[in-house]
């Protein structure tokens, strides 16, 4: 009995881990499709993968720590903190400017979505197996 539990454990937090490097890579491939469009030299996959993982982080955090300061504006304040937060650190990992940040930021975001509902459909396809 007990092994059967770990085993069920282990199972899924491999399930939880790799869903979460499959949203990392393909955040990371349309931040660097959005900072090919958008014109940035020196785009590479692998800045584009630390983008994202940043990208993500700084995002968690800004919306958490405004949320927790005032629960009326937290939300808005969050996301606006969190949207100028995460387009610094495409300028920055790029070495770019503001405008050609912004426009791979928004195809970055087009790719999480994209990683989101992939993810979800086939964690919803699994459980109905």
């Amino acid at each position: 009995m007990a092994w059967e539990i770990f085993g069920l454990v282990f199972t899924g937090l491999a399930a939880v881990l790799a869903a979460i490097v499959a949203i990392f890579v393909f955040q990371a491939l349309f931040l660097w499709v959005g900072a090919k469009i958008a014109g940035i030299k020196e785009a590479s996959f692998g800045k584009a993968f630390v983008a994202a993982v940043g990208i993500t982080l700084v995002t968690v955090v800004a919306n958490a720590v405004f949320a927790l300061a005032s629960v009326a504006t937290g939300g808005l304040a969050g996301l606006v903190v969190s949207i100028l937060i995460a387009v610094w650190v495409i300028k920055s990992v790029f070495d770019t400017g503001w405008a050609q940040a912004l426009v791979a930021w928004i195809l970055s975001i087009v790719g999480f979505v994209v990683a989101i509902v992939l993810v979800g459909l086939l964690v919803a396809g699994a459980a109905f197996m």
